[in-house]
């Protein structure tokens, strides 16, 4: 889900001209570093090119990214991630939690100049339920549709048939326009139209998206006059372009930070912000697929993956084992729950006893005339995956599994994973702050209805989401998350790899860069929106 009050004032830079006895024209006002700048430009790197900017309908983190300057959210999350205003000024929880009435802001306006009303919310919420919003419908899925209604044109009651633990969370999304998205078809809408400060200026699929700042917004402008995102899949390529200074933002790997945290030349024009976000790797194992169905086969692959291996030499130290499905930061991560020991000779005697022996002698298992071999999906030029999946590879060569390893453009990998077209994919989730996991794993969501690509289906998993989604005594609710983790560890649906720190690297020139409680630099408030270029920002050019 998106996050992103305190609102941050401008601050007008006073000029006092010297009388002389020869009038002198007036130099302009170099603002001082410590003074925030006004314009410029800030480029970022995406990691993959968006598929949609339709905000129902969007599922990376990617879209996400640019999303999030062009829709302002109904309820904020500030750097700590607590609830405060957005597009609502205020709102009342009602029916011990069954009812939420929203006051919207009355100068909230589309960049096509047209008001937010409380009609566009009531159209939003039901989008994401008749698309199936892979990002949202599960967070919605229990809307009381006849009882949500606009009272007027700032006041929205969204009801709900039963109280949800982390329902308010669910609120920071993006408000669309229904007299935009409302006429004719929905998915084929290529209209961007949003609430937030930047408008879509221009873009080049593929190459650009650029972001303007709008002239008319409601609330105070950031100070970065325009945003430009450039898609680059590869990493190396990526940490060329910060280098070199054609790009201000953008991930590094542990690795790369590791090599030249210490070069003063790296110091004097990059910055790293070292941040552990709610996110994880993994690799997602198909359960339709007849290799990988047997519970014995996944809990000998995870036995085969050297999981200290990895954080000592690939992430330096810079990552965290992963045993189920919350992270360790989370409160519903249960410290009892161990990962999955690399043992190489017991996953041999595991796949053994699951049938799985080389009856011709050509060094790959067998049974029943099939070879233990299967296809893992990466995103080409993705360091994290193509490091870990070599690890993988090598080590299940050595008990008889060939692993064939399949780098695909981003735009080929969501659509394979998401359709559900792939054996084994590595993936990297982004998690919320409230830890519900049924959108990856409740047996409701299997994709393309949400986020659960692997197709788990588990009743005992089920029922404790469906009551850990209910419960509001907290201390309940964790127990619940405990029991589903130690089920989750069980069944392995996932080969759970590791929470890795992430290095964001930021130019020098970009200024008031913080980060935010678990999501790191983006998607809280102001984030982003609060980061300001020094004076002499656009003296460099910057790539078009």
């Amino acid at each position: 889900m998106l996050r992103r009050i305190a609102l941050a004032s401008l601050l007008a830079v006073v000029v006092v001209a010297c009388n002389r006895e020869i009038p002198q024209p007036q130099k302009p006002a170099q603002p001082s570093p410590a003074t925030p700048a006004d314009g410029g430009r800030v480029v970022r790197r995406l990691e993959t090119d968006p598929e949609t900017l339709n905000y129902v309908r969007h599922s990376t983190e990617d879209e996400r990214q640019v999303l999030s300057m062009i829709y302002d959210p109904l309820i904020e999350l500030d750097e700590n991630l607590t609830p405060a205003p957005g597009l609502a000024t205020r709102w009342e929880v009602l029916d011990g939690g069954k009812t939420y009435v929203f006051h919207l802001d009355p100068r909230a306006t589309y960049s096509d100049g047209k008001p937010v009303v409380a009609s566009d919310v009531v159209f939003t919420l039901t989008k994401i339920l008749d698309e199936q919003s892979m990002q949202f419908a599960s967070y919605f899925e229990t809307l009381d549709r006849a009882n949500t209604k606009a009272i007027d044109t700032q006041t929205v009651r969204v009801a709900f048939t039963e109280p949800r633990a982390g329902q308010l969370l669910s609120f920071n999304i993006g408000v669309m326009p229904e007299h935009v998205y409302g006429k004719g078809d929905f998915k084929k809408n290529r209209a961007v139209i949003g609430s937030g400060p930047y408008v879509l200026k221009r873009r080049q699929i593929g190459r650009s998206i650029l972001l303007a700042r709008r002239d008319d917004y409601w609330r105070t402008k950031p100070r970065i006059a325009e945003v430009l995102f450039r898609p680059i899949g590869d990493d190396a390529v990526t940490w060329k372009a910060l280098e070199r200074g054609d790009i201000d933002v953008g991930r590094a790997s542990n690795d790369t930070w590791f090599r030249v945290k210490d070069d003063p030349k790296i110091k004097a024009t990059l910055d790293f912000h070292n941040v552990w976000q709610f996110t994880y790797n993994a690799v997602a194992w198909n359960l339709d697929d007849p290799i990988l169905s047997d519970v014995r086969v996944r809990r000998a692959l995870a036995m085969c993956f050297d999981r200290d291996t990895v954080i000592d030499k690939l992430y330096h130290g810079q990552a965290r084992p992963l045993s189920g499905p919350f992270v360790q930061d989370s409160w519903a991560y249960n410290a009892k729950v161990q990962p999955v020991e690399y043992n190489p000779t017991g996953a041999a005697a595991l796949l053994a006893s699951a049938g799985w022996r080389d009856s011709d002698g050509d060094g790959i298992l067998d049974r029943g005339g099939m070879k233990f071999a299967f296809t893992m999906l990466i995103v080409a030029g993705n360091k994290a995956s193509i490091e870990q999946s070599q690890v993988l590879q090598d080590a299940l060569k050595r008990v008889g599994v060939q692993l064939d390893v399949r780098a695909v453009d981003g735009a080929a990998y969501s659509e394979a994973v998401f359709a559900r077209n792939f054996q084994a994919a590595f993936v990297a989730w982004v998690v919320d702050p409230d830890p519900n996991p049924k959108g990856l794993f409740h047996s409701k969501m299997v994709a393309p209805a949400g986020m659960n690509v692997i197709g788990y289906r588990n009743a005992e998993a089920d029922e404790l989401m469906d009551r850990a989604e209910r419960e509001l005594d907290q201390s309940r609710r964790q127990e619940l998350y405990f029991h589903l983790h130690e089920i989750i560890a069980r069944d392995q649906p996932y080969l759970f790899l590791v929470q890795s720190s992430i290095k964001w690297a930021t130019n020098k020139r970009v200024q008031n860069v913080r980060e935010g409680k678990g999501f790191g630099l983006f998607h809280w408030y102001p984030g982003p929106m609060g980061w300001w270029l020094l004076p002499d920002a656009d003296s460099k050019p910057k790539t078009k």
